[in-house]
C-alpha cells in the first residue's frame, strides 16, 4: 500500500468571484522509502501539491490519503499529529526563529510532543550531531551561514522522528558545494529508510532522486524512475 496517494486530486482558490484552479485531476502514489523530485515551471502547481501532501492544505475534489487514512476526514488534532511527528518540512528559507538558539529551534516540533525538557535536549543535540553542526548548538540563526541554517532546519525535521522529509528547493539559496553538502544529507535520510519528496528547478539536485514527477499548469505530465 502506498503511503502517500492522491486519487484525481483538484485545487481551486477563488477571488473576485473568479475560479482559479492549481491542480486538476492529479493522481499519485508515493511508496514509504522513495526519494522523489517534483519539477515544473513557476505556478505550475508543484507547491501547492507539496502543500497537500504534507497535511498543510486539503484539496477541493478527490482523496489524499496518507498511510490508508483519507485527510479529508481526518479531524485537526490527528492532522496535526502527522505534521508534528510523522511529516516534517524543510524550506528554502530555513524558517527558524531568530529569537532562539539552534538547539531551541531543533526543539520547537518537541514542544508539541509534550516530551520532558532532558529529552528534547538529547534529541536536538542528537540530530544536530547527526547534520554535522553540534558545535553550534548555542548559537543564533544570524550567527549562521546558509548551509549551516539548512543543516539546522534538516535537524529539526529529524528531532521529532519524521520519517518524510518535504522539501521546497531546500538548495535554492546556497552555492552549490554546500548544496551536494545538504543533498547528501538528504540522501543519508533516504538510504536509512526515511521517504523523502522535494521540489527543485534544479537538474542537479533532482538526479539526487530515484524518482522525477514533472507537474505542468497543475497536471502530472511525466513521471519516470530514474
Amino acid at each position: 500500500m502506498a503511503l502517500i496517494e492522491l486519487e484525481n486530486v483538484t485545487k481551486v482558490y477563488h477571488s473576485g468571484g473568479t475560479a482559479y484552479p492549481a491542480l486538476r485531476g492529479v493522481s499519485l502514489s508515493i511508496r514509504t522509502g522513495e526519494f522523489a523530485a517534483i519539477m515544473g515551471a513557476s505556478g505550475s502547481g508543484k507547491t501547492i501539491l507539496l502543500n497537500l501532501i504534507g497535511c498543510m492544505d486539503l484539496p477541493t475534489s478527490g482523496i489524499y490519503r496518507f498511510d490508508g487514512v483519507d485527510m479529508s476526514r481526518a479531524g485537526e488534532n490527528q492532522l496535526a499529529q502527522i505534521r508534528g511527528r510523522r511529516i516534517a518540512f524543510v524550506f528554502q528559507n530555513f524558517a527558524l526563529l531568530d529569537r532562539y538558539t539552534v538547539r531551541e529551534n531543533v526543539e520547537v516540533p518537541l514542544l508539541r510532543q509534550a516530551l520532558p525538557r532532558a529529552e528534547r535536549k538529547t534529541r536536538a543535540m542528537a540530530a544536530l550531531t547527526a547534520v554535522g553542526i553540534a558545535g553550534l548548538a548555542q548559537k543564533r540563526p544570524g550567527e549562521l551561514s546558509g548551509g549551516q541554517k539548512q543543516r539546522a532546519a534538516i535537524a529539526r525535521a529529524i528531532a521529532c522522528g519524521a520519517e518524510v522529509l518535504l522539501a521546497d528547493e531546500p538548495t535554492g539559496a546556497l552555492d552549490s558545494q554546500t548544496g551536494k553538502e545538504i543533498m547528501d544529507l538528504f540522501a543519508r535520510f533516504h538510504a536509512r529508510g526515511g521517504t523523502v519528496v522535494l521540489i527543485t528547478h534544479d537538474r542537479q539536485v533532482a538526479a539526487y532522486a530515484k524518482r522525477q514527477i514533472t507537474i505542468q499548469d497543475g497536471r502530472i505530465i511525466q513521471d519516470e524512475m530514474v
